[in-house]
């Protein structure tokens, strides 16, 4: 998971609550963890009937609202309720990202932040403007029997070049979404998809989707492993059940063939009809539950010669996952992509050097060593040379 990852927590869901509620225009009275919401009358909304409501903040979902009254938490119907209407109604908003955002702190490149230098000064320097798409985008994981869990995972893409921006999704949601912000004039705007056109934009939404799907793979693959354990657990359970039935049918068996053989021999010496009749009729009841017996148990052994291919398949569809995404917002982002200049010191010396850089996302581009032209990284940061920087590689 990225640092964009957001686990639908109670403090998203209030943070996303009361904007989404003053968007279309109600009013919220917070009471500690009860709120008044009063809706204008143009506004009609499928989760109520009725005008005004109360919202309860909780963190067991499990709790249920009384009339007119919803339980705000995660995994809550209500919860799922306000995200899919805010899909259904809300416009694509703009922002625009600038430098002046970033209050003169930028984000400097790994290879900068690993190195002995230390960043005098620095200044970013926009050459254009770009388009980029932010989306939040809900991903839902669920077995068909019983295992849910829900991440929301911040993504911005280059509309352009569909490049992610990873820093750019974090400034999104630090400046605009985060929940220890209050509501206000955040420089938002509602407008249309025209600058960029419909087509680009639904791609970026898509590369959004499947971006962040990527960015919690990892997370996913150990919700899967989980629930392939627990798969393998019960087939377990179901074996052990299966081999113990066969070994109770076993002694059920043996002791129906100890009474029909006794059975028998009171045919062979009854003393009279009556008696005789008896024991044939009874002897006709034994040799039918006898195979019925005989019947289940070759059913098993059947079954168990093939694995159990039968109950082992419905075992693990049911614990089989499930994975859904979809856009919770989305955003068009203008920013500005140019160099950053950074004057780096060490011992009293000073340099300057130039990366590529975007205004919210930080550097967009691999920056060679202007030595031996090895690519920086963390593990390669430049350094202070005699003549110059460098990288590790070359000092």
């Amino acid at each position: 998971m990225t640092d964009a990852t957001l686990p639908v927590t109670q403090s998203r869901l209030t943070a996303f609550a009361r904007e989404y509620l003053q968007t279309i225009g109600a009013s919220v009275h917070e009471d500690g963890p009860r709120w008044h919401v009063n809706l204008p009358d143009y506004v009609d909304v499928e989760f109520s009937d009725g005008s005004e409501f109360e919202v309860v903040l909780e963190t067991d979902s499990s709790e249920q609202g009384g009339q007119d009254e919803f339980v705000l938490a995660p995994e809550s119907e209500f919860a799922q309720q306000l995200l899919d209407e805010a899909i259904s109604i809300s416009p694509v908003g703009r922002l625009s990202v600038t430098d002046e955002l970033s209050g003169g702190e930028y984000q400097y490149p790994d290879w900068v932040v690993e190195s002995d230098l230390q960043v005098v000064d620095a200044s970013f320097m926009p050459y254009y403007d770009r388009e980029a798409v932010f989306a939040v985008v809900q991903i839902g994981v669920e077995t068909v029997s019983e295992y849910q869990t829900q991440f929301l995972e911040a993504v911005s893409i280059d509309a352009s070049s569909q490049e992610e921006l990873t820093g750019m999704a974090e400034t999104v949601l630090q400046s605009f979404y985060d929940p220890k912000n209050e509501p206000g004039d955040s420089g938002w705007e509602d407008n249309s998809t025209e600058s960029i056109g419909t087509e680009v934009f639904e791609a970026a939404v898509s590369e959004c989707q499947q971006t962040a799907l990527d960015n919690v793979r990892e997370a996913i693959a150990d919700i899967r492993e989980s629930a392939s354990r627990a798969a393998d657990a019960e087939f377990d359970e179901y074996r052990q059940l299966q081999n113990q039935q066969l070994s109770d049918l076993r002694d059920e068996i043996d002791s129906v063939t100890t009474r029909l053989q006794n059975v028998a021999d009171d045919v062979d010496t009854a003393p009279s009809h009556e008696d005789r009749i008896d024991a044939l009729q009874k002897r006709e009841e034994l040799q039918a539950k006898q195979e019925e017996l005989e019947k289940k148990r070759a059913d098993i052994l059947e079954s168990k010669q093939h694995g159990f291919e039968d109950k082992r398949r419905e075992i693990y569809q049911r614990h089989h996952l499930e994975v859904q995404t979809k856009p919770v917002a989305t955003t068009l982002v203008s920013y500005e992509r140019g160099e950053i200049e950074l004057r780096l010191a060490d011992c009293g010396r000073n340099e300057t050097m130039r990366a590529p850089y975007a205004a919210g996302a930080g550097y967009t581009d691999t920056v060679n060593c202007p030595s031996c032209q090895a690519k920086l990284s963390p593990d390669n940061p430049v350094k202070m040379g005699v003549t110059g920087l460098r990288c590790r590689k070359c000092l």
